[in-house]
């Protein structure tokens, strides 16, 4: 199940206070401009893409890499009573030449094909009484090369019951995967740090953020035995799951002495989506982390 995600940082008033900024330049009968003095209740209705300072800003959507992969794009409507009492349309086009435009000879960037994914419907139904609705998308996330970067452009050709803001029609969806590992983990273990009683020790109830790395592999970033402090040394740690075993192995990208102990089952248990990773590095029996990490939610 793909994350969740917000294409709008504020909703409600926020929401509105940014579109009706946009409005204001689309009314024409305004007597004073002054502070205080402008009626947003005679702003037209806007229908939109995501709002940030004035200009679209590039939306991320994370996938699974399966043939399954979908995601929701969501399009707002704002209008100074809220919402409406009649439905709002938008229709969508896949903008290409925007697209091509974002990248802007960026070889590392591309556009991505159109046989890796489907559009259903391009209309889009804001209904009466609500403020957003989705544009759906199906991907062929099992054939999409992550590898290249790939970029959706969209835009919103036209709608009806609402005005569309020139600078707001187009947005830029960068496409990336999720590990299926990807999350917040409730976070306790062990860490040593020979010679130092203060470094070294036990603790409990901290909380770690994994990203993700690569389908199968997720960002980590050990604490100190006071649960407070980050491991220096040892930048770049990540933990890899064989999906196959379900056994873990651990490596920095900064630090190649590091590796999980040999007499610890390390491992990923799927039913409770819990880590149990123990790994050294440095001079043997110097350096230690024995960690257990148990999903709690998305980052």
């Amino acid at each position: 199940m793909m994350k969740k995600y917000k294409l709008f940082s504020k909703r409600g008033g926020a929401l509105i206070a940014g579109f009706a900024l946009m409005a204001s330049a689309l009314t024409s009968c305004l007597k004073d401009n002054g502070p205080g003095s402008v009626d947003f209740s005679k702003s037209p209705a806007l229908v939109a893409w995501q709002y940030h300072a004035g200009s679209p800003v590039p939306l991320t959507t994370k996938m699974l890499g399966k043939s399954t992969d979908t995601t929701g794009v969501e399009i707002a409507l704002s209008v100074a009573s809220i919402t409406l009492g009649s439905n709002v349309t938008a229709t969508v086009a896949v903008d290409n030449a925007g697209a091509t435009a974002y990248i802007n000879g960026d070889t590392s960037k591309n556009v991505l094909p159109a046989n890796l994914y489907t559009i259903p419907n391009p209309v889009v139904t804001i209904k009466a009484g609500q403020q957003f609705a989705k544009l759906k998308i199906l991907f062929k996330g099992d054939q999409i090369n992550f590898d290249k970067n790939y970029i959706l452009g969209l835009k919103i050709t036209s709608a009806n019951g609402a005005q569309i803001p020139s600078n707001l029609n187009a947005a830029i969806l960068v496409i990336t995967l999720q590990s299926i590992y990807e999350g917040t983990y409730d976070y306790k273990g062990y860490a040593l740090r020979l010679g130092d009683n203060q470094l070294t020790g036990n603790f409990s109830g901290a909380s770690a953020p994994l990203g993700t790395v690569s389908k199968y592999a997720v960002s980590f970033s050990p604490l100190w035995g006071d649960g407070k402090g980050f491991i220096a040394g040892i930048d770049g740690t990540f933990l890899t799951v064989d999906p196959a075993t379900n056994k873990v192995t651990a490596a920095s990208s900064t630090n190649g002495s590091l590796k999980e102990d040999a007499g610890y089952n390390n491992h990923y248990d799927p039913a409770t989506k819990t880590f149990y990773v123990s790994f050294s590095w440095s001079t043997p029996g110097s350096r230690q982390s024995i960690d257990t990490l148990k999903y709690t939610g998305p980052l």
